[in-house]
């Protein structure tokens, strides 16, 4: 299991290899089940999301990019395909979703949700708004 710690020293390692600067990370706390790290490039700044969740078949935690403006119910992903190689290398064993993964669409009746019920009251469009919820 990644801590904290380890999770902050991928996204550096990570930052520095894409060419790119680790700006802030944001703990997550206030209606948020994950962390973010985020890194600035010329040409936008991503959130590397992260959550000690485990993936639906119960072995990964998960690891995703979004855009670095998250806000209560809003998450949008992004694909940053060189940035997503370097954390599989940094992270080994971690479940990374790309973009079409996370905004592939569910079956929020379906019970093998984590929490099913939260899943069945806010009806969320997409995988990614399931594993990285601004809601919980």
């Amino acid at each position: 299991m990644t801590d904290l710690k380890e999770f902050r020293r991928a996204c550096y390692e990570a930052a520095r290899r894409t060419r790119g600067q680790v700006v802030r990370f944001v703990p997550g706390d206030q209606g948020r089940n994950f962390d973010t790290g985020e890194i600035a490039y010329p040409h936008r700044t991503v959130a590397v999301v992260w959550t000690q969740d485990r993936d639906e078949d119960g072995r990964h935690e998960i690891l995703g990019i979004a855009d670095a403006f998250i806000t209560f119910g809003t998450i949008t992903f992004i694909d940053e395909p060189g940035l997503l190689a370097v954390l599989g290398e940094l992270l080994p064993g971690h479940r990374l979703y790309s973009r079409a993964e996370l905004e592939a669409p569910i079956d929020p009746t379906a019970p093998r949700w984590k929490n099913h019920y939260d899943v069945r009251y806010w009806r969320p469009d997409c995988l990614g708004q399931v594993l990285f919820s601004c809601w919980d």
